[in-house]
């Protein structure tokens, strides 16, 4: 699983810090197209959540990739909160207040000092949580959407949900063909103006 580097060698889970990103997006205003940040933004000590490089998902992608996947990590959330055996108790409380501080903010970006403030922690405790918060996630979210696929199918979010990976699959084989016809008539056209300039040269020294 790849990983990103704390300043001071420590690591975080990159696919899992992605995920959580963008549930928190989903989270704070699930009607907005979703933002998936680039780990690579989130190097710096200061560097709030959910701050930098992104790449927008289409109405489409979101309604089949994100929101089933930001559901699950409501899940596996919940599932950590709860009293042992269950979950993980207190600790578990822990990391889903620390989810909440950290990946929902809204347009109003907290620094990473301000979320530690917040929940009257360290640095060094607030990056150990985070850290741990993703090794659980990592665990606990695959079993969460395993669960709300199984509890969706046969019903009318299952069928929904289908419906819309054929659209967004339908989307990007049209876009391809588009694509496919710029490149071909960008050729076509780059060779009708080298055969007219040939046309040109032949005349001239005719």
């Amino acid at each position: 699983m790849p990983v990103l580097c704390w300043v001071g060698g420590q690591s975080m889970i990159e696919a899992m810090e992605v995920l959580l990103q963008a549930w928190g997006r989903e989270v704070v205003n699930p009607a907005l197209d979703v933002a998936i940040a680039s780990p690579l933004g989130r190097m710096g000590d200061d560097t709030p959540g959910g701050v930098g490089g992104h790449r927008c998902l289409s109405l489409v992608e979101c309604a089949v990739a994100i929101s089933r996947a930001s559901q699950a990590v409501s899940m596996a959330l919940d599932g950590m909160a709860k009293d042992a055996p269950l979950g993980l108790g207190s600790r578990g409380r822990v990391l889903q207040r620390l989810a909440h501080v950290r990946y929902c903010q809204g347009p109003q970006a907290m620094a990473v000092a301000a979320q530690c403030a917040r929940l009257g922690i360290s640095m060094r405790t607030y990056r150990a949580q985070v850290d741990e918060l993703h090794a659980e996630l990592q665990a606990e979210w695959p079993v969460a959407l395993a669960r709300l696929q199984l509890a969706e199918r046969g019903t009318d979010a299952h069928a929904a949900a289908v419906k819309r990976a054929r659209a967004a699959r339908d989307v990007a084989r049209e876009n391809a063909r588009a694509e496919r016809k710029r490149l071909a008539d960008r050729k076509a056209a780059a060779r009708a103006v080298k055969a007219a300039a040939e046309l040109r040269k032949v005349g001239a020294a005719g």
